[in-house]
Parts: structure tokens; C-alpha cells; sequence
């Protein structure tokens, strides 16, 4: 009943006009024209409705100013299918699944491949880590969602890219955001940028500081992201890089007894431990482009360098990281039927070579040492695809990509009773992509697509053996799934866009964790026979007379097809982490004025949170709120004021889940109601 209160009251909250209670007469509904947008996600720039997937683009200023961006969630809002757990705790960061795919994982992005300006944040093993991520610049993402090996390889729930900073309106801009909220939260960041001639530039300077809603869960980072991108004729060259110094201490998870008495309590162990995470990170990327009236060649590279120092609960982990790769394809246009058909092809090398040591943690000190290995992957792709029109609305998507992978380990940590554990995993796998695509009318799509993914574990994954040996289990083979879906999307002169799909996804040997006792709050992982991902997608959205009004919703069916551990079945059981239920809301209206008054309701049905569905996660609504004043001229100075309560009605819940956790500590509760201000204030020269 209190989740549907609060339900009630936020949808009450988010249609209730400023006008209206101002006493204005409503601003009348003109129609808006329906913009053609167009994603790069894809590889190749295509409009929404060419494609036959499941694709969204978020990140408008009318449905985001006002954020105060703690977690992704709030990035991606309002997109069909994607779950965002905001963990609020920095030392393992959000967890991202789509369809289902990632929820598994204690840290970090899996099952999903994530590229930031272009720049792949998902590792040649699979892995993704956004430490480098820094929110509060993000201006676009775009989602594939679903299984897209043919595209991307190494993936079975979709693929998120991330954009951030905008070109200057000006030659020079600059623009400073001041935030400030409950639990210590302080965020400074500079945004500077210019162009002159074909030279573009931009800086990018945040310092982040948070004490927590949990006992032990501070964070600190500071970001540097710079930009260059130059036009000389046909080329474009573009040069990225970051830098991100990160400290964070992890609280962990607790049993439900704890959460309900106390949401802000530690685990004590980790309090003791003195879990947590201290890493930086720098990673430089370069890209050219040529573009011709027959072809487009790009060709990109990046290289970066990571240390990560990570107390767990039960040791030390020290992790120094080089990893980078090339990619390089063509796109073109061929003629069929006197229509265009545009076709890629192209290679792409990643590299990752990691540098592990694992020691006892004695209160948050290493101790003896357990484990000293470098581990090396190299992942080799190749990769085409190409739309093809069949009739006067009819076209044909097709794609074939193959990956092969190569995990080699050199054990650096033999004695007596100890062997060498040094080995190789080789792993390949050819993923074919069709799709069709019907333009009911030029604003409505309806499509079709069967789609494949490969998807092999992560070194940590390999590494982390509850026998304790070095190497890599020799048992763990990668997740496959083949997926079926059909949906519709489209969108009317008057403001007015939807999307809906239904799908179902067949895994086989699906990568689970678990925790054993004596090493609690560590993962290990395992093959369950099969699973199966099925499910409804809904989205949509409106902008019109000052108002811009966002939806989604989703039902996700995950169960175990077929998982057996010793004499326990788990057939029929829902995946755990996964809720079966998820829906948000938003509504923003902006005055003529300029100011603006934005609330979202995020809800979610239960979560269970074991393999034996004998515990779940209470189902809740959240509701946030947001206003601010948009450009208020002050001499030269252009000032945007903001601020926002989330959590309004001060809802219990459970944000996120730690699946098949030793001692019932499956649950990381919320933060309760909190407040929040800050200001951007900006001038330019020579608008």
C-alpha cells in the first residue's frame, strides 16, 4: 500500500500544471515537427526507424536539467528495457542490465558493451568499469538493446554509448557547475571550450566528494576530460583523453533484519576489513576519419593504464592494467533497385594485459600473499554488415561478425604443494545477425530480427576459484544466446514517439555467481545449463505546449530452463537480481519564463536474490523532484539555479541486490530523503 501511495501521489506530483495552479490558461497544443534522430550506435549513422532493433536515444536537456546525477539511472532514464541498480557505492559502482543480461555481476558493467566518446569502456574480456565516467558531463546515449554480436561481439544484452560535452556555441565558452546536497555531497566542475577555424577544443574539470547515506560508503574522485577535433577537407582527426583518481570505501550488503532496523549500517566485517577501492586510471584515444562522395574510412585507436588497490573482504587485491586496440572499417553505399544500400565491413584488435596479486587481508593491510599471476587476452574481430531495400517499404538488415579470444595466465606464485597453474583459454565464435523492416507509413516501422551472442567470462571470473588455486578454471566456458524479436516504433507531427518490443532470448551454459562460506562478500562463478530471457518493452514520450513527458516499462520473464547444483534443481526458478517488473515516469514543464519544474516516479516490483527464490527484495516506488531557472542574464553572465528533493516521500527500499551472498546478505538499501542545490553559471565571447 505504501509503494501504491506513492505511486499514486508521484503521478498526482508530475501532471499537475504550473499553469494551472498559477491560474494561466493552458498553453495551447501546436503541432511540433518529428525530427529524424539519428544514432551512431549502429557503427554507421542511421535514422530510428530504418533499423529492425530495439533502439533509444536519451539525454534531452528538456527531461535531464536539474539532475543531480549520483548514479546512471538517472542518464538513462525512460529507456525500455535497460535496469540501472544505483548502488551508491562507488568502490563497485552501478549495476547495468538489459533485458535481464547483467545482473549477475558484484562490480562493475557485464553482458553489456559500453563505448564513451567512442572509446570502448568494455575490456577486450568483457568487463567494464565506468571510474572514468564523469556523469555530470554525459549529453547523449544511445542503446542497442538486445543480443548484438554481429556488431559488437562479446555481449548478450545490448550495447550503451555514451557522449559527453557539446561544441561551443561560441568560439570560447565557459561554464562552471556548483552542487551541494545532504550527506556531505559537494561537486565543482569547469567546462571549458572553443573553436577557431576547423580546431574545436574542450576541458572538462570535476571534483566529486560524497560521505554516503551508509555508514563507510565516502567517496572522492576528480575527472579530467580533453577533446580536440580537427577539420582539414575530407579528414577529420579527433584526439580524446581522461583521467580519473578515484577513492571509495565499500559498506557491503546486509541480511534484511539489518537493512529494515538500521538502512544505513555496514556490514561490520567490511567495516573491519576496510573494504574499498583506491584505482586511477588515464586512457588517450585518437581517430580519423575520411569521408567521400563513394566512402567512409575511420580508423581509431586507444591505449590506457589502470591501477586498482582493492581490500575485499578476504584479501587484497592489487591490479595494474595496460589495454588498448585498433579498430578500422569502411562504410559505403551500394545501389539495389536504384536504392541505397549501405554496407560496412571492418577489423578491430583489443588487448588487455593485468597484472594481479591477491593477499590475506588483515583489517585492511595485505598480508601473506595468495596469489601472484598476469593474465593476457587478446580478442581479434571481423565484422560486416549491410541494409538492403527489397521493396518500395520493405528492407533486409543482415550481419556476420567472428571473434576469436585468447586468455593466457603466467603463474608467478609457486612452492611446495603449489604447482604452476600457468595456461591458455582459447575461445571463438561466429554470430550471425538478420533483420527485416516494414515502413507501415513514413513515421511508423514495424520489424523483426534474430539475433546472436557470444559472450566469454571475464579474467576475474576465471581467476576467482574457490579452490584458491592460481590460473584460470579450466571448467568456466563462455554464455551463448540466440534471440527472436519483433517490434514496432514510430511517431506523429504533434510531438508524440513510442516504441514496443517483445523478445525472447535462449541461453545456454549461462555464467552464474555464488559465494561459498569462509570467503563472504567474494564471487565465484559457474555454468547453469539454460536460461531463458522473455519479455514486453514500452516507451514513450511527448513534448508540446511547455511540457515533455517521458514513459517506459518493462516486463522481463528470466528463469532457469534447465540448472543443476549437486541435488538442488532450480528449474523454473526466476533468475536472480532480475525484477520481473520495472516502470518510470517523468514529466517536466517549462514556462516561458524560463523556469521549470520537473518530477520522475521510478518503480519496481520484487527482486529475488537467489538462485532458490527463497528471498527477494520488496518491491517500491521512488519519487524525485526538480526546478530550476534556465539562463537568467546577469551582466555577461548567463546563471542556471537548481535544486531538487529525491526520495520525496521517504520510501524504505532496497536498491540493489547482491545475488547468492553468503549469510542472507543479499540487500544494499537506499538512501532516504535527501536535498540538493547548485547553479551553473557560464559567458561566452564572440557568440
Amino acid at each position: 500500500m505504501a509503494s501504491l501511495r506513492c505511486v499514486t501521489l508521484g503521478l498526482v506530483l508530475v501532471a499537475a500544471s504550473p499553469a494551472m495552479l498559477s491560474g494561466q490558461d493552458p498553453v495551447p497544443r501546436e503541432p511540433v515537427p518529428l525530427d529524424d534522430i539519428v544514432v551512431r550506435v549502429v557503427r554507421t549513422p542511421f535514422g530510428v526507424l530504418e533499423l529492425p532493433f530495439a533502439l533509444s536515444v536519451s539525454g534531452d536537456s528538456l527531461s535531464t536539467r536539474g539532475q543531480v546525477r549520483l548514479g546512471t539511472s538517472e542518464v538513462l532514464m525512460n529507456v525500455p528495457g535497460v535496469d540501472v541498480q544505483d548502488r551508491y557505492n562507488y568502490a563497485l559502482g552501478d549495476r547495468i542490465s538489459v533485458r535481464g543480461f547483467g545482473a549477475r555481476t558484484q562490480f562493475g558493467i557485464r553482458s553489456v558493451r559500453v563505448f564513451v566518446d567512442g572509446i570502448p569502456a568494455t575490456m577486450a574480456d568483457g568487463q567494464t568499469t565506468l571510474d572514468h565516467l564523469d556523469l555530470a558531463t554525459v549529453t547523449r546515449s544511445e542503446v542497442i538493446r538486445g543480443p548484438s554480436s554481429a556488431l559488437y561481439g562479446n555481449a548478450s544484452g545490448g550495447v550503451i554509448r555514451f557522449q559527453t560535452g557539446r561544441p561551443p556555441p561560441a568560439p570560447f565558452q565557459q561554464v562552471f557547475d556548483i552542487e551541494g546536497g545532504s550527506h556531505g555531497l559537494a561537486r565543482l566542475t569547469s567546462s571549458t571550450s572553443g573553436r577557431t577555424g576547423a580546431l574545436t577544443l574542450g576541458l572538462d574539470l570535476t571534483r566529486f566528494s560524497y560521505d554516503g547515506f551508509r555508514t563507510y560508503s565516502a567517496a572522492d574522485k576528480g575527472y579530467a576530460t580533453g577533446r580536440a577535433q580537427y577539420r582539414l577537407g575530407a579528414d577529420e582527426f579527433q584526439l580524446t583523453g581522461s583521467y580519473v583518481d578515484l577513492a571509495a570505501q565499500n559498506p557491503g550488503s546486509v541480511t534484511e533484519s539489518v537493512a529494515r532496523a538500521d538502512p544505513t549500517a555496514a556490514n561490520p566485517f567490511n567495516v573491519v576489513q576496510q573494504t574499498g577501492k583506491d584505482a586511477n586510471q588515464g586512457q588517450l584515444g585518437l581517430a580519423w576519419t575520411r569521408t567521400s562522395a563513394s566512402a567512409t574510412v575511420q580508423v581509431a585507436a586507444f591505449g590506457l593504464s589502470r591501477r586498482v588497490h582493492n581490500p575485499i573482504p578476504v584479501s587484497v587485491i592489487d591490479l595494474d592494467r595496460l589495454a588498448g586496440g585498433i579498430r578500422a572499417q569502411v562504410d559505403g553505399r551500394a545501389t539495389v533497385s536504384g536504392r541505397a544500400a549501405p554496407w560496412t565491413v571492418g577489423a578491430e584488435a583489443l588487448f588487455q594485459r593485468d597484472d594481479r596479486t591477491n593477499r590475506d587481508n588483515d583489517r585492511g593491510s595485505a598480508g601473506a600473499l595468495l596469489l601472484d599471476q598476469r593474465e593476457q587476452v587478446v580478442n581479434v574481430g571481423l565484422f560486416g554488415q549491410m541494409r538492403v531495400p527489397l521493396a518500395a517499404r520493405w528492407s533486409a538488415f543482415g550481419g556476420l561478425r567472428y571473434d576469436a579470444f585468447r586468455f593466457e595466465v603466467e603463474d608467478r606464485f609457486t612452492q611446495a604443494g603449489d604447482p604452476d597453474d600457468s595456461g591458455r583459454r582459447d575461445m571463438d565464435a561466429l554470430s550471425p545477425t538478420v533483420g527485416i523492416a516494414f515502413a507501415v507509413t513514413r513515421a511508423m516501422t514495424w520489424y523483426a530480427n534474430v539475433t546472436t551472442a557470444f559472450e566469454t567470462p571475464t579474467t576475474s571470473e576465471l581467476a576467482n576459484q574457490p579452490t584458491g588455486a592460481g590460473g584460470f578454471n579450466a571448467t568456466l566456458e563462455p554464455q551463448q544466446a540466440v534471440s527472436i524479436e519483433v517490434g514496432l516504433k514510430g511517431g506523429d507531427p504533434m510531438g508524440f514517439r513510442y516504441d514496443v518490443a517483445l523478445y525472447r532470448a535462449d541461453v545456454s551454459d549461462a555464467l552464474i555467481p555464488f559465494q561459498v562460506p569462509g570467503q563472504p562478500g567474494r564471487d565465484f562463478f559457474r555454468n547453469a545449463g539454460s536460461t531463458r530471457h522473455q519479455g514486453v518493452e514500452a516507451g514513450a514520450g511527448w513534448t508540446g505546449g511547455g511540457w515533455t513527458l517521458r514513459a517506459a516499462y518493462r516486463f522481463t520473464d528470466a528463469t532457469f530452463v534447465d540448472y543443476q547444483t549437486g541435488t538442488a534443481r532450480y528449474d523454473g526458478n526466476r533468475v536472480p537480481g532480475v525484477a520481473p517488473h520495472a516502470a518510470d515516469v517523468l514529466a517536466t514543464y517549462s514556462a516561458p519564463r524560463g523556469w521549470y519544474a520537473t518530477s520522475d516516479v521510478r518503480a519496481s516490483s520484487a527482486v529475488p536474490t537467489n538462485d532458490a527464490n527463497s528471498a527477494e527484495a520488496p518491491a517500491y516506488a521512488v519519487v524525485n523532484v526538480r526546478v530550476g531557472w534556465s539562463d537568467i542574464g546577469l551582466g555577461g553572465l548567463e546563471v542556471s539555479p537548481y535544486g531538487g528533493v529525491t526520495n520525496v516521500f521517504d520510501a524504505w527500499y532496497i536498491t540493489a541486490v547482491t545475488v547468492n551472498a553468503f549469510g542472507q546478505r543479499y540487500f544494499e538499501p537506499g538512501p532516504a530523503r535527501t536535498w540538493y542545490l547548485g547553479t551553473r553559471v557560464g559567458f561566452l565571447v564572440g557568440r
